[in-house]
Formats: C-alpha cells, structure tokens, sequence
C-alpha cells in the first residue's frame, strides 16, 4: 500500500475543547509535526484539517500562514462527527485516516495501519492510549480506549482517534452527525459489522491522546457517554446494536439491565484478552473495580438521557 494516496482527517473541536495553550495554532502542533515524521512517503499524504463555525477568521488566517502545506476544510456544523464527514469528502486519497486534534501518532502510525489492508479489508484500527505514564493516564486508558482489542473474526471495535478507512467505505457509510459527541464510532463499527465488513485491529498502530480527563473530567467524560449512547439507540433505526430493540420495548427501565451486560462483558474481556490489553494479573482486581465505577455513570447519564432527552431531528 506504499503507492496509496493517503487523506489524514484532523478535526479540531477535540483540540478547541482541550486546550492547554490558548491558540488553537499552538494546540494542533504536535499532531500535525506527528503527520510529517510519518515513514510513510509523505509525498503521498495529504493532511486535511476541518474547521467550523466557532473557529474564528482571524485563527483560520493564523492556521493558513502556520502550515501553508496543510489542506483546510469547512464543516457546516460544529460537531464532530460531521467534522469527520467533511474531511472526507473533501480528500482525494485512495484511504482516508482519521486522527483527533490532540491526538499523536507514532512516527510509524501509517506505515503499520496500510500493512493491514489486505483486499477484503474495510478499515483498520490502532491502539490509542492516554499520553504520559502518571497513575490517571494508565487507569483510564482501559475503560476509555482499551475494549477496542483483536479477536479472533477481527477488531472488537474501533476509536474514531485512530483508524483508517478506504475512502469509498468511509463515503458510503457516513458518521451520523445527529449523534452530540460519543457513541458514533460504536455505531457505525456495529453498523459497518451488520453490512459484512471486515475491519482488523493492528495494535502496533499507537497514537497518544491528550489527558482531556484532568480532576473530575473522567466522571464528565463517561456520564457524557450513557446520555449519547441513549441518543445512538434511538436512532438506530435498523437494530444493529443488541440493546436496540430492549430500549425501545422498555424505555429507562431497559438500561440497568444493558449496562450490567456491558460490565461482565468488560470483565470478561480483561480476563481473556488481559495481555493484549495491557493489565498485569495483580491489576484485575483494580480495573475490575474501574470498569464497575465507569459503568455506572454512564447508566446515570443514560437514565438522565432516557427521562429527558429527545430523538435528534
């Protein structure tokens, strides 16, 4: 695949939301110098960044003179999925790899995802963890990004961080941009899954992800999660989703009962994938206990969602 035209998708409302310098221009620095290390020729890749609305004139200016090489795009809404909808349509690569703004990937991050791409395969995922070593940063890795691991019929998932699609799968099934923030990329891997796709899992692909769950934010983070994953499934007209048709028979009361699956399907994976993972045998007890804590805020934002929320128009 050295010969491909490759599109690298950034959008930049995760950068904007985690900003640790003020400048946006500042803030996509380490993503984009990650793109021009890359081993893969760089003749063939073409970076796109995705700008909107809440991105202001005088920042679009400041991006265009800072990386006159890179290729900027409009989105006509602020949301991130319709980001990653825009630079899409807008690239002219053969593949089209998708990276968050205040994400970054080794320096063989593109080399290793197009190794994989062999003729049945739809879409390939990495490995992304949080950056640095602290105690936060490798307890939320887990339940964040994690239960995206290999198995034997292919990936068990993928995040939206780090993935590469080719470019007429990404265009045929586009991200559903109704979606708030979370649980599309869950979606359209269900989604993807239901149409025969084979998507395969490369953890040798590695991205570090910004620490966006400084204090308090992993409890924002995961009750975020449950209210937009209420929203998935009402939206999820075709039932691709095993928690679809529950929902929508018994409403909130469904969910305890969805998301007590969820939690020994977590437990089952750290048992049988613990390696692959990346949890030592002591550390189970630990993350076992992480799993349950995550788990359970997001059933309150799911509740929350389910008793006030609406189907998106």
């Amino acid at each position: 695949m050295n010969g491909a035209l490759v599109s690298v998708v950034v959008e930049t409302i995760t950068a904007r939301f985690d900003s640790t310098t003020g400048s946006l221009a500042n803030d996509l620095q380490a993503t984009l110098d990650g793109i021009a290390r890359q081993t893969y020729p760089r003749d063939r890749i073409e970076t796109i960044v995705v700008i909107d609305e809440n991105v202001s004139s005088g920042t679009v200016t400041e991006l265009r003179q800072r990386y006159p090489d890179v290729k900027f795009v409009s989105s006509n809404a602020s949301n991130y999925f319709a980001a990653k909808n825009a630079g899409a349509a807008a690239s002219s690569g053969d593949f089209i790899a998708l990276l968050d703004g205040d994400c970054v990937p080794a320096a063989d991050w593109l080399e290793v995802l197009f190794s994989r791409f062999e003729d049945d395969v739809a879409a390939v995922a990495g490995c992304t963890r949080y950056e640095g070593r602290s105690l936060t940063a490798r307890t939320f890795s887990i339940p964040d990004f994690a239960y995206v691991h290999g198995e034997d019929d292919g990936a068990s998932g993928f995040n939206i961080n780090n993935l590469a699609f080719r470019r007429a799968v990404l265009l045929g099934h586009p991200f559903d941009a109704r979606i708030r923030r979370n649980g599309g990329c869950y979606f359209l891997f269900h989604q993807l899954r239901a149409a025969g796709a084979r998507i395969v899992y490369e953890p040798r692909a590695t991205v570090a992800h910004g620490l966006d769950i400084r204090g308090l934010g992993f409890a924002r983070k995961h009750f975020d999660r449950g209210y937009d994953g209420v929203v998935v499934y009402r939206l999820d007209e075709q039932a691709v989703l095993r928690g679809t048709r529950l929902f929508r028979r018994l409403g909130a009361a469904a969910l305890p009962a969805i998301y007590a699956r969820r939690l020994f399907i977590d437990w089952a994976r750290m048992v049988r994938h613990r390696r692959q993972i990346g949890i030592a045998l002591l550390a189970l007890p630990y993350f076992v206990m992480v799993s349950a804590a995550t788990r359970s805020i997001e059933l309150a934002g799911a509740l929350t969602a389910a008793t006030h929320g609406k189907t998106p128009a």
